[in-house]
């Protein structure tokens, strides 16, 4: 196993918890760039060293990002107001970095953690590939290619690697699983149109290594036309699940019914989305269930091709979804993380 010196921003969220406790637990020497108002108790529980940055001027960044070999850039928002707050949190903190590691006589590698959404939607059938033009149809998916924009602008200097997960779930979610399993609990699963829907996933921890392999190999990018895919990868697990084979998978680890999938028809949809973001708006909340995420619903297969990243990042997920999903939430789930020798399920633990 190589061991590096690793940053890592966005070291509070979700992804960001689980890839620090990792690369602690294989003896990584890990900085996380933080802001000054994160809660950072949790995260120095770990042994990480914890550097406060500012992401609108760029102030403490190049300091703390000194003599490691590798960035990890993990923060970024994927819910937002409106297309400016997402730009701002995916666009712009993505180019403040890249400007800063520019800036470094001996840039260190960046691996910028991007999203499917920058891509766009896929066809059924027909998983995305590198080679596929980006399409984003929301504001998050055009703010996330804004970050990869961000980071291609400075690859004369610095070492990228882009990595394009698709729905990411496991111990720390909050998006997901959250919202999939009490409506698999009450036996009622809504379903934004008609036909079916298609989704890749991934497990965080599969996700984590990823990132890792991405840190120390494969193929980084290069701004040409002839090479826009050179250095990107998508990563998933190898598979196209329909929604029902989801609520099916959920329905198993919990003991109960497959849920009956019904259609909700995409204008009631919207409808639903405006009415939940203008009441968390109303409450000085940020909704998860809004217009930009209505827009993604409309479009039948969100599904990539992870045979680049198993090509040149020597990278095959583990976690397929009825196992991720058993580890969470069925009967013996502490004791299967343990036996498969995980670190701790416990959600949230990490996350802000």
């Amino acid at each position: 196993m190589v061991k590096v010196r690793i940053a890592v921003t966005g070291a509070t969220g979700f992804i960001g918890g689980r890839l620090i406790r990792h690369a602690v637990r294989r003896g990584d020497t890990v900085t996380a760039l933080v802001r000054r108002q994160s809660d950072t108790t949790a995260l120095r529980r770990t042994g990480a060293g914890v550097r406060e940055v500012d992401w609108a001027t760029g102030a403490g960044i190049t300091d703390a990002i000194a003599g490691v070999e590798c960035v990890v850039h993990l923060a970024g928002a994927t819910a937002a107001r409106n297309r400016a707050d997402y730009l701002r949190g995916n666009g712009d903190t993505a180019a403040v970095l890249a400007r800063c590691l520019a800036s470094l006589p001996d840039p260190p590698r960046l691996v910028h953690c991007s999203s499917l959404a920058a891509a766009g939607p896929s066809v059924p059938g027909r998983p995305r590939t590198e080679a596929d033009p980006p399409n984003p149809v929301s504001h998050y998916g055009g703010s996330k290619l804004a970050g990869e924009a961000a980071v291609r602008a400075v690859c004369e200097r610095v070492r990228v690697v882009i990595v394009r997960p698709p729905i990411v779930y496991g111990p720390g979610d909050r998006e997901f699983l959250p919202r999939l399993i009490p409506l698999v609990r009450a036996g009622l699963l809504p379903k934004a149109g008609t036909g079916l829907r298609w989704y890749s996933l991934i497990h965080v921890d599969d996700l984590v290594r990823a990132l890792f392999a991405a840190a120390v190999r494969g193929e980084t990018v290069r701004n040409s036309a002839h090479t826009c895919a050179t250095g990107v990868y998508f990563v998933s697990d190898g598979h196209e699940y329909s929604w029902q084979d989801i609520a099916k998978t959920a329905a198993r680890a919990l003991g109960r019914p497959t849920p009956v999938v019904f259609p909700v028809p995409l204008a009631m949809a919207q409808l639903l989305a405006c009415g939940a973001e203008f009441a968390a708006r109303a409450g000085g909340r940020v909704s998860l269930l809004n217009r930009d995420k209505a827009r993604e619903m409309r479009y039948h297969a969100w599904t990539c091709s992870p045979q680049a990243a198993a090509r040149e990042l020597n990278f095959t997920a583990e976690i397929p979804l009825r196992l991720g999903i058993e580890e969470l939430i069925g009967p013996d789930a502490e004791e299967t993380g343990r036996r498969r020798g995980r670190v701790s399920n416990k959600p949230n633990d990490m996350s802000s």
